[in-house]
């Protein structure tokens, strides 16, 4: 990765020379024993959550916004994160009587050129500002901190900065370390609440990310006001964005539902498999969209049939070694990812509208939905492949998995079950040990693959 400073655009010396030892376009040093003005911490007053603001130009000419919000799991150990972005924007141009179409950093280089002047001329440039100097670096303050009832000096909170390449030309900008506490812009006393990314050296068109976490859901934060500081030369900006706050805008996190079952209760309970796998809504396992739709057997209406490429029953009872031997972790894999599609339609259908839906389950430290995506990307794998993937430990565990969120049991799936005509019904594998080939097998037939001597299931345009 390379970092440097590069020359500034042609005729915008002025600023520069501002700079008590200027050290290109991107950093201004600042001597120590220069007095710092504090940032105005009171830019946020009057903001309510209607119009806080996500995104906000600095008054010093940087490019300031929330990226991104990740609330804390309902967890007493989760974390909220904030991610945020400031950017220097690249040089626009003059429009002026006196620079016409020069490149420029701020508006004053615009306004005057040897003797003449134009008061009205402003740079093109985004979030332009009169004056502009490099930034030095970047703090985010959360009120409170260390002081308030609901974020306490024993609180975690974690960080990072990072360079972003924002224009592409495969330059970074420097980025010092993410640091708790600031000595330039604020006093001592206050380095219980201020992160900060230090030491940066930030160039037109490039930008850093600060991301800021904050344990604790309990804690009630959200999306409240921050004051995100820029530094110019000696005085602090400061600017309202989103950010941690003791009184939340969004609403609190409902309560995670997840409702999982076997591949093998899916399989033998077609009456319940039908009411998540229609024409109108059906499930999609390695591109073949799947459901019930065999006409009403007695117990299941509609049936879910063996026999056809687009059985949902065939994905969940494929036989690997008698169907493709050739291999086996492919069928493997289809058969808990029609699971696993079943077991999320149903969480979704049956919990209180507006839950999250299994995202506190994880496996090997990825979520369920990643698994998904991770292993429907392997359906033209190698056996080798899949086999070495985790996608069928991943899968298998998923399904395996405890219910969680539902005070009782949805009475669906309450034992003992209740079929679509009302009768109390034990399970019924009848068509589910057609697909296994176990009774008077309808040949070989593999989702999304052509066994050999076999029907071909293909996703065949």
């Amino acid at each position: 990765m390379k970092t440097r400073n590069r020359k500034h655009p042609a005729g915008a010396g002025s600023w520069l020379a501002a700079c008590a030892v200027p050290l290109g376009i991107g950093l201004c040093s600042v001597q120590a024993a220069l007095a710092i003005t504090p940032p105005d911490m009171t830019v946020c007053n009057g903001a309510i959550c209607e119009d806080l603001p996500k995104n906000s130009c600095s008054d010093a000419g940087f490019a300031i916004s929330l990226k991104s919000y990740t609330p804390a799991t309902v967890s007493s150990n989760g974390s909220a994160s904030y991610v945020y972005e400031i950017c220097s924007p690249q040089a626009g141009t003059c429009s002026s009587t006196v620079r016409p179409g020069e490149p420029c950093l701020d508006n004053n280089f615009c306004r005057t050129k040897g003797q003449a002047s134009d008061p009205a001329a402003y740079c093109s440039r985004e979030c332009s500002a009169n004056g502009f100097r490099g930034l030095s670096h970047f703090d985010v303050t959360f009120p409170n901190l260390a002081t308030s009832a609901c974020v306490t000096s024993n609180t975690a909170v974690t960080g990072s900065c990072s360079a972003v390449d924002k224009n592409n030309d495969g330059v970074f900008p420097a980025v010092g370390d993410f640091v708790l506490g600031d000595s330039s812009c604020f006093s001592s006393g206050s380095s219980g609440f201020v992160a900060k990314c230090d030491n940066t050296s930030l160039e037109p068109g490039d930008c850093i990310e600060l991301t800021l976490n904050i344990a604790g859901e309990t804690t009630g934060l959200g999306l409240g006001a921050a004051v995100v500081v820029d530094k110019e030369a000696t005085t602090c900006t400061s600017s309202c964005l989103a950010g941690p706050s003791c009184d939340r805008c969004d609403d609190p996190p409902e309560s995670n539902h997840c409702l999982t079952r076997t591949l093998g209760f899916w399989g033998t309970h077609p009456w319940i498999t039908n009411n998540f796998a229609t024409a109108s809504s059906p499930v999609s396992v390695c591109s073949k969209v799947l459901d019930c739709h065999g006409l009403d057997d007695g117990k299941s209406n509609p049936a879910c049939l063996a026999g056809s490429c687009d059985s949902v029953v065939e994905a969940l009872g494929s036989n690997a070694g008698l169907e493709l031997s050739t291999n086996q972790p492919y069928v493997v894999m289809v058969k808990q990812l029609a699971a696993a599609k079943l077991n999320l339609a149903a969480t979704t259908a049956l919990a209180p509208a507006g839950s999250s839906v299994c995202t506190d389950w994880s496996y090997g430290d990825k979520p369920i939905r990643d698994w998904l995506t991770l292993c429907e990307g392997l359906c033209g794998a190698t056996k080798a492949t899949i086999s070495g993937s985790g996608c069928i430990e991943a899968l298998d565990a998923f399904n395996n998995s405890q219910d969680s969120g539902f005070d009782q049991t949805p009475a669906l799936f309450e034992q003992p079950g209740i079929d679509d005509h009302g009768a109390a019904s034990g399970a019924d594998s009848s068509q589910f040990a057609l697909a296994q080939g176990k009774t008077k097998p309808p040949g070989k037939l593999v989702i999304g693959k052509y066994p050999t001597g076999g029907t071909d299931c293909r996703n065949l345009p």
